[in-house]
């Protein structure tokens, strides 16, 4: 028999704002030498994703579900990890980045499938299903099937979920060639896996080591898929033997999870006790708060100086398409900063004292 969903223990559920720390901590300088920008069109483009969650019921307008989307920026997000983008392209990805907010939301850890991975494993099914073909495959049947499963009150929800799914994905698909597509959707299929594992994951199980949380971290963090958009948004395709280089996908690993931890420190004042943020992990095994937020930015700057070191050997033999998307790697880790110290739930600023960046490089 399947396991029933359950809603999510409060315990477990993300705070809805954020937390002032007992005492202010230090943040040691995070290692970004990559330029700092925003694409130009980002307040343009941010309306129209609000607009495009209203039209498909995922927030009520003038509700607070409206506020947090405005408040998160999905748009400000990816403008500020990919600074020239095409306008289109631009408005496909910052949608994605919405859809990921609220499904999340709505669906995964502290969602409707919390303790319940088989049946995240069947709602993702059914998303990437959606994905793998946009046009032709009927998503209603299995819809249904999900809908006997859920509570009531995610009947309406599931059905929107699956029409906004479908126009998501194929204003992707219309800005990408087919091999970038069923990148972006190989992408989605590895952070379906690792959310999977995070859903049943229980308040009351071991902590994973470091180790085992980085490997989860880079999948349910979604570098996979952001890695796959980043020449689509800018118009221009690496060529696919240099995309799956052996070397280019170690670096795509390393922006994964170098992106993942910025956040992890960012969030942590509205994260504590959470199981899944890197510095909780290190004060269970015994590290102040403080400790716990060094020790976080020394394994980010080691995995920076990693990917600095592997960079510079794929520039040695990278033609145009490869040193593009290089360049976006770089703003696309800066771009998770800028926004991340930004976000109003986070409060990082009222959380920690900052070192200003290491080694900046303006070009």
């Amino acid at each position: 028999m399947n396991r029933p969903i359950h809603s999510c223990n409060p315990e477990i559920k993300l705070r809805p704002g954020s937390t002032l720390l007992a005492d202010k901590l230090h943040l040691p300088a995070l290692n970004y030498p990559f330029p700092e920008g925003r694409d130009s069109n980002t307040d343009v483009v941010e309306a129209e994703v609000v607009e495009w969650a209203v039209r498909h019921a995922f927030v009520e307008r003038g509700g607070r579900g409206e506020a947090v989307l405005r408040s998160l920026g999905p748009a400000d997000l990816v403008g500020r990890m990919f600074h020239r983008m095409d306008r289109e392209a631009f408005l496909a990805a910052s949608i994605w980045s919405a859809w990921m907010f609220l499904m999340e939301d709505h669906f995964c850890e502290a969602g409707a499938y919390h303790g319940s991975p088989e049946g995240l494993a069947q709602f993702h099914l059914w998303l990437r299903e959606i994905m793998t073909d946009s046009h032709g495959y009927d998503w209603h049947p299995i819809c249904q099937a999900i809908i006997r499963r859920l509570p009531v009150e995610y009947t309406d929800l599931c059905v929107r979920t699956g029409e906004a799914t479908l126009d998501m994905a194929r204003r992707i698909e219309k800005v990408s060639s087919s091999t970038q597509y069923l990148r972006w959707v190989e992408g989605m299929t590895y952070y379906f896996l690792g959310t999977i594992w995070q859903v049943g994951v229980s308040i009351n199980s071991p902590p994973p080591s470091v180790k085992e949380y980085l490997l989860g971290r880079s999948s349910f963090g979604g570098g996979a898929p952001t890695c796959a958009l980043a020449d689509v948004v800018a118009g221009y395709e690496v060529p696919p033997n240099d995309y799956q280089h052996v070397e280019v996908r170690r670096l795509r690993t390393l922006v994964g999870i170098i992106a993942s931890l910025c956040n992890d420190l960012m969030s942590f004042p509205r994260e504590i006790g959470m199981i899944w943020n890197l510095p909780n992990i290190l004060i269970a095994q015994g590290m102040s708060q403080q400790e716990a937020v060094n020790d976080t930015v020394r394994i980010h700057n080691d995995l920076v100086r990693e990917y600095l070191e592997l960079e510079a050997r794929i520039r040695s033999w990278a033609g145009d398409g490869l040193q593009r998307f290089l360049h976006d790697m770089g703003t696309l880790m800066r771009g998770q900063y800028d926004w991340a110290r930004r976000q109003k739930r986070y409060a990082a600023t009222d959380n920690f004292f900052f070192d200003t960046l290491a080694n900046p490089r303006t070009s």
